[in-house]
């Protein structure tokens, strides 16, 4: 189809630039009638019709390789899987024997029988389908997914993603041996996180973490999405997130959640001379963890500056001060979501005393001082 429409698209093209030639040899130029301008129109045309003919090609031969590229690591799954299967062995057996044998075989009911294998088979086709929806629904433009692999130890793989340019076009290819997936609920962000694989991009192979070696052991590379409910991803694929990240923000009930707010934002305007911290909410405490937690960070002349989201926030004592670690979040500026780097984000208070936080009832530093 495409060489028949590029054939009347070349003939239609011809018929324009041979009509615009007898056009101009019928009709000396004249500036004053219009002719030199109706001839450049035609000329125009007849080059609009020869770029679209080039580009029409362009695309058909950059979806044929695309097709041919889907084929063969589709073609290389399959050999892998192959080669993993252990070899079945036949050995025969006498008449006597098979008959014996035959006789005491347990029957077994007819119809379809619902192996382990097929459930797990079909269970990777399900991933498989469902992250192919999810990057749709939640237009994840830079990547197409092209492999899952296999569901194992909450992780699927091997994974083949294809990157793509803002318009669309294959720039680049990740493989790795595994990907799972991490969420905040606080911070609508979500991270695919690929293990032991490379990217390669215009013949080059980089394997993750700039690691050089033939060996990608070890190597991680997150990919953040920010800006995306995890909810979704880990209602249809809860196989490949952590249990923390499944669980929703809790509360033990041990603490007056009220106090514990009233007392960190206290603690943290004791020094506003470069700017301070602020508690905006929490979901609940759990142990010694405050959930859910959304932190502003205002200057010196109380101007927000940047909001922080995080899962988790503990508070732990140090040496000199005090450090709060939030966990799986981003942080704001302006329009600007930027997730935290490898999932984490700290906030150290050298000059904090780790004795008035104890005595003002902080989870982590105290005991839970629930309300009466």
């Amino acid at each position: 189809m495409t060489a028949v429409a590029l054939a009347l698209l070349g003939g239609a093209c011809a018929r324009q630039s041979s009509e615009a030639s007898a056009s101009e040899s019928r009709t000396p130029r004249d500036p004053g009638d219009g002719t030199a301008l109706r001839a450049e129109l035609d000329a125009a045309q007849a080059r609009i019709c020869e770029l679209e003919a080039s580009l029409k090609s362009a695309t058909s031969e950059r979806i044929a390789r695309e097709e041919e590229w889907l084929r063969y690591t589709k073609a290389l799954s399959q050999l892998s899987q192959a080669a993993e299967k252990p070899l079945a062995s036949f050995q025969p057996m006498p008449e006597a024997q098979a008959a014996a044998a035959e006789a005491v075989r347990p029957k077994v009911p007819e119809g379809p029988l619902e192996t382990p294998s097929k459930a797990s088979a079909q269970r990777d086709r399900e991933i498989f389908l469902s992250l192919r929806s999810l990057f749709t629904v939640e237009q994840v433009t830079g990547y197409d997914l092209l492999e899952s692999g296999a569901l194992a130890e909450g992780a699927t793989g091997p994974v083949v993603l294809r990157a793509l340019d803002e318009r669309g076009r294959p720039v680049g290819t990740l493989a790795a041996e595994r990907l799972r997936l991490e969420g905040s609920r606080a911070a609508r962000t979500l991270t695919l996180v690929l293990e032991n694989g490379y990217e390669r991009r215009g013949g080059e192979k980089l394997f993750f973490e700039g690691v050089s070696a033939a060996d990608a052991k070890g190597t991680i590379k997150r990919l953040e999405l920010p800006d995306i409910d995890p909810a979704p991803w880990i209602e249809s694929l809860p196989e490949l997130f952590r249990e923390e990240d499944k669980a929703p923000p809790a509360d033990d009930g041990l603490w007056d959640l009220g106090a514990v707010r009233a007392a960190l934002n206290l603690l943290l305007r004791q020094d506003v001379s470069g700017g301070w911290w602020r508690l905006a909410s929490f979901g609940g405490v759990q142990g010694s963890v405050l959930r859910d937690v959304q932190l502003d960070r205002l200057d010196a002349e109380g101007r927000l500056e940047r909001k922080l989201f995080a899962d988790r926030m503990e508070i732990d004592a140090q040496e000199k001060g005090v450090k709060i670690e939030l966990q799986d979040g981003a942080q704001l500026r302006g329009d600007t979501k930027t997730p935290f780097l490898e999932g984490r984000f700290r906030i150290f208070l050298p000059r904090a005393s780790v004795d008035e936080w104890r005595r003002a009832g902080v989870p982590g530093l105290s005991p839970p001082q629930k309300a009466r």
